[in-house]
Formats: structure tokens, sequence, C-alpha cells
């Protein structure tokens, strides 16, 4: 239990070495927290009590526990909930045999709910997937680079020896400057992959009924979303053998309290997937730009390195690949700012210093 709340704490901890973005952390922060206090609401019975409880005269604690497992049923027609009808179950008794389909028209079956605690905790380790390979991938490279140096105050461990390595660094590892921001690449777009494959899961999950459930909700309809996905009474049948051989029929009226609660959290989870999914996009579309616009680059760069001028970015952006920039620009947003304008000078000094020499011809001037 400790090590799963230390587990737990990392997670709402603020980082101070920072090596992706806003939208990422979305991801892997705020998301994954969201989804484990789901889970624990919905395990948590001295709140909503026991998850299933059917009104029953004999074998009580059996029938709960087999139509939790097997799932209960609504009827279709009464969902509109008209006077004299409960939604999803109606007055009439309708008799549903045991080998009935689950493709009649007439029945929605309820088998989501035993499962929803283990999908939201599978849901939360898919969505710190791509977390787990950045920093896997990352490897604290630019925790090292920073080190002692995002201090408000400039440090002894910001000195000639330090700047020079950090300059030699980061003007002669083009490769892996490359390969690294590739890879950074590669987990913002799993996290879209994986945030749009969720809204595609939880729909499967909840019988295609998760896509269209917030505009549902928002629209004013006959039907209520809420009580025909999360029914809150429900029908199930147990058949049994009796003392003569014939089979015996208990028809159970059946509460389930946790889908007072799944009922919003699931709409929160709709519009907060819908949500992320939008912003992850713009995100993408963003860092399109920056690849393939040097010149927003360069604003990028005079931005952060505060003061220094525009010929000294563009000089440094013609120069650099954009790997070289993504190392770069994350050094610049994890050190104090006086450090980082005095790195970029010194990469623009030492750029300049190692270009070719080229010897114009005179013109000379003949006289007669």
């Amino acid at each position: 239990m400790m090590d799963f709340l230390n587990s737990f704490k990392s997670l709402v901890k603020v980082e101070q070495i920072r090596t992706d973005n806003n939208v990422f952390r979305l991801h892997y922060k705020l998301t994954v927290i969201m989804l484990i206090v789901f889970s624990i609401l919905l395990t948590s019975k001295q709140y909503f009590g026991d998850p299933i409880e059917c009104h029953v005269a004999e074998k009580k604690h059996v029938i709960e526990m087999y139509c939790w497992i097997y799932g209960t049923y609504i009827n279709r027609d009464t969902l509109k909930g008209k006077t004299g009808h409960i939604p999803g179950l109606g007055n009439e008794r309708r008799k549903v045999a045991p080998w009935m389909k689950d493709d009649d028209e007439r029945i929605i079956w309820q088998k989501y709910y035993q499962w929803v605690c283990i999908v939201f905790c599978f849901q939360a380790l898919l969505f710190y997937l791509p977390r787990y390979l950045w920093k896997t991938w990352e490897g604290g490279r630019i925790r090292l680079l920073v080190s002692d140096l995002n201090t408000p105050l400039v440090t002894a461990a910001w000195n000639p020896t330090t700047k020079s390595q950090m300059i030699q660094y980061l003007i002669n590892g083009k490769y892996f400057h490359k390969l690294y921001a590739i890879r950074y690449v590669m987990c913002e777009i799993l996290n879209l992959v994986n945030v749009v494959s969720q809204i595609f899961l939880m729909d499967w999950f909840l019988g295609g009924q998760f896509s269209f459930y917030g505009f549902s909700l928002m629209m004013e309809g006959d039907v209520n979303p809420m009580n025909q996905v999360f029914p809150k009474l429900t029908k199930c049948q147990y058949y049994y053998y009796g003392p003569s051989g014939s089979v015996q029929n208990i028809d159970a009226l059946c509460v389930l309290p946790l889908n007072i609660l799944n009922e919003k959290l699931f709409i929160v989870l709709w519009f907060w997937l819908f949500f992320l999914s939008a912003v992850t996009v713009l995100s993408l579309i963003y860092r399109m730009f920056i690849i393939f616009l040097p010149k927003l680059r360069i604003y990028l760069l005079m931005a952060q390195a505060r003061f220094i001028g525009s010929k000294q970015a563009t000089f440094i952006i013609d120069k650099f690949t954009y790997g070289d920039f993504f190392v770069l620009y994350h050094v610049g947003k994890n050190v104090n700012p006086i450090i980082f304008r005095e790195l970029v000078l010194g990469i623009y000094e030492t750029l300049k210093s190692k270009q070719p020499y080229v010897a114009y011809p005179s013109m000379e001037i003949n006289t007669i």
C-alpha cells in the first residue's frame, strides 16, 4: 500500500526539471490522477454501499452474486419514463429466458459495471505509457546538462569550463539530438493515438453508447441517456433446478448504487477525452510548424534567450538542425535566463569563429 501511495505521490509532485510540454503533462499527470481517483471512488463501499442490491425473498446472497457476475438488463420500450413506469423497467413483467440473445432489440444488457474499476486502471496505465517511453529514451540527459543551473541566482556551477563543455556538446551532438527530437515527437503522436483509441475503447465497453454520450445529454430528448447507459434499477432472472427436478425461476429487481456515480464520472471522462484530443491535435500542428518553419524557431529562440538580436538567432538557427534547437530550447526552459543568454551568445561566437575565411579578389583600378 505504501509503494502505491509513493507512486501516486510522484505523479502529483512538481518536477524541477521538465523535459516535455504542458499538453504532454495533461496526459500522464492530470489524466492518470483523475482515473486513479475515479477507481478509488468506485471501490469505496463506505460512500455507496454494496455494488448491487437485489430484492428477493430467498437465496439473496447467491442471486446478488449471480446477477453481479452475469449482468442484468433493462427494457428499451420503457426508457422514455412515462407516467407509472420506472425508467428501464416499466410495469409489465417480461419473461427473459436465459438463452435470449444479446441482440434482442427489446433488451439492453448491463454487463459492464463489474469491470469499470479495472478499466479505469487500465486506461491510467495506457495514458502513462508514452511518458514511460519518453522517460526511458530521454535517460536524464537534460537533468545532467542543467544540474545546479536552474536556481534563481547564478551559482559557482556556471563557470567558463561548464560553459565551454555545454557549447561543445550542443554543437557537436547533431545525430544524437536528431534522434532525441524524433523520439519525443513519436511520444506526442502516441499520446494522440492513445486518447483517440480510448474514446473507441469506452464506446466498445459501453456497447456503442459512449461516443455520443455527452451530445445526447446536452440535447433534449425523450430518453435520458443516463437512464439508458447507467440505469439504477435493473432486472435479473435466476434459474435453478427445484426438488422435483423442474426449472425454478426467481425474478429479481436489482439496485445498482454505483451507477449514480458512474453516470457522473463518465460524463466528466467524455468531456475530458474530447478536450484532450483537441489540444493534442493543436499541439502536434504547432510541432509541425516548428519543424518545417525555421523562421518560427528564430522567434522562439529570441523570446527565450532575452535581449539577443535577430542576427545572432538567425545565424544559430541556420547552423542548427531541428534536433539541436529542440535540445537547446529544453535547456533554456530549465536554466537561469541569464545563464541561457550567455550560453546562446557563446554558441553564436563559437559557430562564427568556425566559419571558413573567404578571400574575395581585390578590385584593382588600372590607370593610364
